[in-house]
């Protein structure tokens, strides 16, 4: 095995640094066209037909680790990789590969991981968020069709709450608000003399993550419990979503003949006001398609979204510093390990070593259920997400999924690989690198791991 420290090269590291001359740290380097909330996807040329890049024949364990540590060489900086045979031997698993495997490094959107991890873990494939809408005071009038007093709006942290038309044009899985207000007008109610307050309280009042040497963007919309629209308003970030969402709301009832004759207000409601059966609820879409929409296009949004989430319980509020060390006891429980200060990798703190990321992926595999959502929730190489425009030309291409990491400097590629052997993990953390350089290493890297033998 390949265990020794790799040397900083000063060239690399001065040509990582100065890839976005003005930001040494922002957060998306490569592409100031890149819609906030997503990392940049970057591109890397087809391989042309006959060139080594474009190989298709197997290779060897040797072959595979003197291809890997060719390309390590070539980019330098302070790097790690680690691969691991998740089918070898009667018991499973075997390290082909590691270099500096050990060696903590910073992570960027490969955090994503982790939270996505521990997030399906606790809710299953299936799992589901519920906003409720529920009714507070008297009913009155003829049949009970007006509702004196108010209706209480509540979020769960759905970060898919939204309109059709935004999530269609973001491409994203979408929860409605028209199935509430239809619920109300079932129940039997057609008039609201009172208040509608919308209740953001499943989480903290904090609307942003910790984002450490990170600057630029914004790139991540309005944190809330009731979020609407990615916490976006008009292509900018909301100032206040849970508003958004009951100005959406208000605006359902009205087209759905109920008629409100209050304010909408903004409040923790009355635990009586919520304890009883809601007139309805609007369930997300299932954990593994919100683990899907967080990791295949890297949504710094649904994954800051989703770590808070996997902080909140009966009785405490979803925060970010809480689901980071939720996320953070997964991994150790499942044999790796990171440091995280926000779900996404948006912060030069999120560290990992590449050992530690591959054993949280072995980790995954093994169970057949969490395994086809997990890996389904990655971008294929030369297909989907952010390799789309990757690996293309590649023995790769369709046969590797991964999710990628990008800051200024650092570049990390993680997943696995359908290899002629079977189902390999891998983990490439590169840091105080050229990003483009690294980018190109770990697709050749990436094209000898789908060919091992």
């Amino acid at each position: 095995m390949f265990t020794g420290v790799r040397t900083l090269a000063l060239a690399g590291a001065v040509a990582g640094l100065l890839v976005a001359p003005a930001a040494a740290a922002i957060a998306a380097p490569l592409d100031a066209r890149a819609t906030p909330r997503f990392e940049p996807s970057g591109a890397t040329p087809k391989a042309a037909p006959g060139t080594r890049l474009a190989a298709r024949g197997t290779l060897s364990k040797s072959q595979l680790r003197n291809h890997l540590e060719r390309e390590m060489d070539r980019v330098g900086g302070s790097s790690g990789a680690w691969v691991y045979d998740l089918r070898a031997g009667p018991g499973g698993g075997d390290v082909l590969y590691s270099d500096s495997g050990k060696r903590s490094r910073l992570l960027a959107s490969n955090s994503k991981l982790f939270t996505t991890a521990a997030f399906l873990n606790r809710f299953g494939p299936g799992g589901t968020l519920a906003t409720g809408v529920w009714e507070r005071g008297r009913r009155a009038g003829r049949r009970d069709r007006v509702l004196r007093g108010g209706l209480v709006l509540l979020g769960d942290g759905d970060p898919a709450l939204a309109s059709p038309k935004f999530a269609r044009s973001h491409n994203m899985p979408v929860t409605r608000l028209k199935p509430l207000a239809k619920s109300v007008r079932r129940a039997g109610i057609r008039s609201v003399r009172g208040n509608v307050m919308v209740d953001p309280t499943v989480f903290d009042g904090r609307r942003s993550v910790p984002q450490h040497g990170i600057t630029g963007g914004p790139w991540l919309g309005t944190l809330s419990g009731l979020s609407f629209n990615a916490g976006m308003d008009g292509g900018r970030n909301a100032g206040s979503p849970e508003r958004i969402a009951g100005r959406q709301f208000m605006h359902a009832l009205r087209r759905a003949g109920v008629k409100v004759r209050g304010n909408l207000r903004v409040g923790n409601a009355p635990r009586a006001a919520v304890s009883g059966q809601p007139l309805g609820t609007a369930r997300s879409p299932g954990a593994a398609k919100l683990i899907k929409q967080t990791n295949t296009p890297s949504d710094n949004f649904f994954a800051e979204m989703l770590l808070k989430r996997l902080a909140a319980r009966k009785g405490k509020q979803g925060t970010t510093a809480r689901g980071a060390a939720k996320a953070e006891g997964f991994a150790r429980r499942a044999g790796g390990g990171a440091r995280l200060v926000n779900g996404s990798g948006l912060s030069r703190k999120n560290a990992s070593a590449p050992a530690r990321v591959g054993r949280l992926l072995a980790h995954m595999s093994r169970d057949d259920e969490l395994d086809r959502a997990f890996r389904k929730s990655l971008a294929v190489a030369g297909r989907t997400g952010t390799l789309k425009h990757r690996m293309r030309g590649t023995a790769a291409e369709g046969r590797c999924q991964a999710k990628t990491g990008t800051i200024n400097g650092v570049s990390a590629l993680s997943g696995y690989c359908d290899s002629r052997s079977g189902l390999l993990a891998f983990s490439i953390l590169m840091n105080g690198v050229n990003v483009d350089s690294a980018r190109r290493a770990q697709d050749a890297m990436a094209a000898a791991i789908a060919r091992y033998r």
